[in-house]
């Protein structure tokens, strides 16, 4: 299946994603408000609440498919794992960045294996790999116009040192979402469709009591 144009009827934006903690939903607004001051440059923030680990992106897909397209993510196994926010990067050529996000300090390879098992799910489907190594992250803006003499790199070290506190402690990734993508003037919002809970047949109970 390629991928539907914005233009088609009875279409959703999708995409497949972590969740994130509430305590890190609450330290991630109080630091992007602090870099929002901290900065002269004009950044799309991400909105408080829709913060989240990106496995991959749908884009716009026909609304009668959302039922096999949700049979084959539940079929996608994976143990519960422990992540944790850590060093600040940025996308984009040298100068002003691009893109300001998060990376993980810990369960980067097991949030890189479950990616590409949601990859493997919807093969089959006709969705199409990415064509670039998977980096998970947690996009914090969008730099749409940026000021001279903006110290980002200051702006990184803040953004790591934050990060190391005590709240956001390591989280438990228990569940991934397919989640629809509602494109407004004040920005996305995002609508949960279906969670799928970590399933993991290499125990004998199938990772029933995983941390949720």
């Amino acid at each position: 299946m390629e991928r539907a144009r914005a233009s088609d009827r009875n279409t959703v934006r999708c995409f497949v994603g972590l969740p994130l903690p509430e305590a890190w939903q609450r330290g991630l607004d109080d630091l992007c408000g602090g870099l929002a001051r901290a900065l002269a440059s004009r950044i799309g923030w991400t909105k408080p609440g829709n913060w989240h680990v990106t496995l991959k992106f749908l884009g716009e897909v026909d609304e009668a498919r959302l039922g096999e397209l949700c049979a084959a993510l539940a079929q996608v196994e994976f143990a519960p794992f422990s992540f944790r926010l850590g060093m600040a990067g940025s996308f984009g050529q040298r100068g002003a960045p691009r893109t300001l996000w998060a990376g993980l300090a810990q369960g980067a390879q097991e949030c890189a294996r479950l990616a590409a098992g949601v990859e493997r799910a919807l093969g089959p489907l006709g969705f199409v790999p990415e064509g670039r190594e998977y980096r998970p992250h947690v996009t914090l803006g969008r730099v749409r116009r940026a000021a001279p003499g903006d110290g980002w790199e200051q702006a990184g070290q803040a953004v790591s040192q934050a990060l190391g506190g005590p709240g956001f402690a390591s989280g438990c990734a228990g569940e991934f979402v397919l989640w629809r993508s509602i494109l407004g003037p004040q920005g996305p919002k995002y609508l949960a469709l279906r969670n799928f809970p970590a399933r993991d047949r290499g125990r004998p109970d199938g990772g029933k009591d995983a941390p949720r």
